[in-house]
């Protein structure tokens, strides 16, 4: 059987195993009030699926794989998990982690073809394992056409989205790199950048902005902890003062914030980024640590 499509649904039910102690103590609702609106949007998205499509969920609870396999069939959903290596190398999980797609496929007689095949990412989170493992997947698996993210259907990590007004992407020329351009609930602005066919943890490559310190400033995504620009306390903020910034892809996740400038404003900042193929030196592959 030919398939045409794939879903990623990336580490579902994160909050689900929560204690209701540890949600209150760590003000973490909004986390599961959209990881319950998004999972009944999974489910709703299941029954409209047809045979070309082969959902993949990458770990999480066994009851989302059984929906899928009660609409899509037993061939049509694969629970795609591996253990932990020996050698300990996020590279060979990953490898192992597709052979299991792979062994379902040849399971059940199913092709594809990485050239025109398409697929999608579902998931949690937003900026996390949704973006990091469905790029790494998508490498390893050959894929020609790049995963399209869906926002609604993920959980968001970064507070400052919920609720936001708009949201739009800008594809970085020549690359797998898209930008994903935000207007938050208080009219304030807030861009990143993902990979969509590289595996996000040896990723060398960096984005290389001008951003002015005055209304901008880079932070992590989760914590939301502000990384730049540094100013010394009490020392006055610079009436103008745009620099350059190189944000590495990497395995860290950054938001650019914009705060005090439009949306629009946001929007020219990103179409001006350049994508350094080699940043540095430190970066280079052969001289960096693998991650595990």
């Amino acid at each position: 059987m030919r398939i045409e499509h794939l879903i990623f649904l990336i580490h579902p039910g994160v909050y689900e195993s929560v204690s209701a102690d540890l949600i209150q103590r760590d003000n973490l609702g909004l986390y599961v009030r959209r990881e319950r609106e998004v999972r009944q949007k999974w489910l709703d998205a299941l029954r409209r699926l047809d045979s070309s499509t082969l959902f993949l969920e990458h770990c999480g609870p066994l009851y989302l794989l059984e929906a899928a396999k009660e609409s899509l069939g037993e061939a049509n959903a694969c629970y795609v998990y591996a253990d932990p290596p020996a050698d300990g190398r996020r590279q060979t999980r990953i490898r192992m982690t597709v052979q299991c797609i792979r062994d379902h496929m040849e399971k059940f007689n199913l092709e594809f073809d990485p050239a025109t095949a398409t697929s999608e990412i579902w998931g949690e989170t937003f900026q996390g394992c949704a973006c990091g493992y469905s790029g790494a997947f998508a490498e390893e698996l050959g894929l020609k056409k790049p995963p399209k993210m869906r926002f609604e259907m993920t959980v968001y990590d970064s507070r400052f989205l919920y609720g936001a007004r708009r949201w739009e992407t800008i594809p970085m020329p020549g690359t797998d790199i898209e930008a994903w351009v935000f207007e938050c609930r208080d009219t304030t602005s807030a861009a990143t950048f993902q990979a969509r066919l590289t595996d996000r943890c040896f990723d060398e490559r960096a984005i290389r902005l001008e951003l002015d310190a005055t209304t901008m400033q880079v932070c992590l995504a989760g914590p939301g902890l502000s990384i730049w620009p540094e100013y010394t306390p009490g020392a006055q903020r610079p009436e103008e003062n745009v620099r350059t910034y190189t944000m590495p892809m990497g395995d860290s996740a950054y938001w650019v914030r914009a705060i005090g400038t439009s949306y629009e404003y946001l929007k020219d900042v990103v179409r001006a980024a350049v994508v350094i193929e080699t940043p540095s030196a430190e970066r280079d592959r052969t001289g960096q640590k693998e991650r595990t």
